[in-house]
């Protein structure tokens, strides 16, 4: 991360003078070589050079970013944030397709204010319910990691827009909390003139409790127009999570209950649990991570299951090669579906 003289350039061409933010950019990229196995009608055989991937789609849930940050000191303890933040990757999207986009594509995009009341934010986030416990996942943003693979939901995937947050810290717990506003047409009619109104709300709690930290998270968007469709309506999840840390060692593991919105045909609520373990040596990280789904996990979907055994080498503080295998098993409209990868890539951030 470094300073960057793109604020000195543009306010060089402005005829008013102006403050200046503190600005920074961030970044990086990352490029798998991945051999995919497996069958059923969701699983394209191949190999592939790609950015991280989820089940039948290249470059899905990828880690490649671009992130330009800007911070104001407003006095008084009291300061002003803005953030854009970009999806790239090195693959060109080929002929699947089933490819994520290839170039540039906008993640989060925010402004907030911070200070001693917490911090506030309005644009484009992760949900507190992705965010919460995400990161727990030691192989996040690779061919190997859990979401979209069937060992944690997809509501840890993505962004949400017209989001307004609010985030704090009270001695060591830290809380948040979020309000995605439905701007679409009431009753997905069109031609309405007034808007849904049916917004979506998420919450999170993390708290140290002895050795462990606790995480506690829930999502309710139900009905919310740009976020659910018709046939499945209802969707809200609640999920526990435990992680814990001695050393070289870490553990974590979170549950989540989905509720009926996510099966439309059978109307099933469901469960997911996620456990993975990490064992630091030197430079190097072992990882082995397994998920189980009960039930539907979406519609169509059900008897899901997850697991993956890793390798990652730290080459600098910046750099990072790893290689590992994943499974992803389920049963799709009645046929059962498996994908297998064995992946080795290599992640430069600057």
């Amino acid at each position: 991360m470094k300073k960057t003289a793109i604020a000195v350039a543009v306010a060089a061409v402005l005829a008013a003078p102006v403050a200046l933010a503190d600005v920074t950019i961030s970044g990086g990229l990352q490029a798998e070589l991945r051999s995919v196995g497996g069958d059923g009608n969701s699983v394209r055989k191949g190999l592939y050079a790609t950015d991280a991937g989820e089940y039948g789609l290249e470059n899905g849930g990828n880690y490649g970013f671009l992130k330009f940050t800007a911070s104001e000191d407003l006095g008084d303890g009291m300061k002003a944030m803005a953030v854009y933040n970009m999806n790239i990757h090195v693959g060109d999207g080929g002929t699947n397709a089933t490819n994520a986009t290839a170039g540039l594509g906008a993640r989060e995009a925010f402004v907030g204010l911070s200070g001693g009341f917490g911090t506030v934010l309005a644009g484009t986030l992760s949900s507190p319910y992705k965010s919460s416990t995400v990161g727990w996942d030691p192989m996040l943003a690779t061919s190997m990691q859990a979401r979209g693979n069937a060992g944690m939901s997809t509501l840890h995937n993505g962004y949400v827009g017209n989001a307004l947050a609010y985030a704090n810290s009270f001695g060591g717990v830290k809380v948040v909390a979020a309000v995605v506003l439905d701007e679409g047409a009431k009753d997905s009619n069109a031609a309405s003139t007034e808007t849904n109104g049916k917004h979506a709300t998420s919450f999170s709690v993390n708290a140290p409790v002895g050795p462990v930290e606790v995480a506690v998270a829930y999502i309710n968007a139900s009905k919310h127009s740009e976020i659910v469709t018709a046939a499945t309506d209802n969707i809200a999840a609640t999920k526990v999570g435990v992680k814990w840390v001695s050393g070289d060692i870490t553990v974590a593991g979170q549950y989540e209950m989905l509720d009926k919105g996510f099966s439309a045909t059978t109307n099933d609520s469901a469960a997911i649990m996620y456990v993975t373990g990490s064992y630091k040596m030197g430079n190097n990280t072992i990882s082995a991570a397994y998920g189980k789904a009960d039930k539907k996990l979406v519609d169509n979907v059900n008897d899901a299951t997850y697991m993956m055994v890793a390798l990652n080498h730290a080459l600098s503080k910046t750099t990072n090669a790893f290689v590992g295998y994943r499974s992803s098993e389920m049963s799709v409209a009645g046929t059962k579906d498996k994908e297998t990868t064995v992946s080795a890539g290599l992640r430069v951030a600057f």
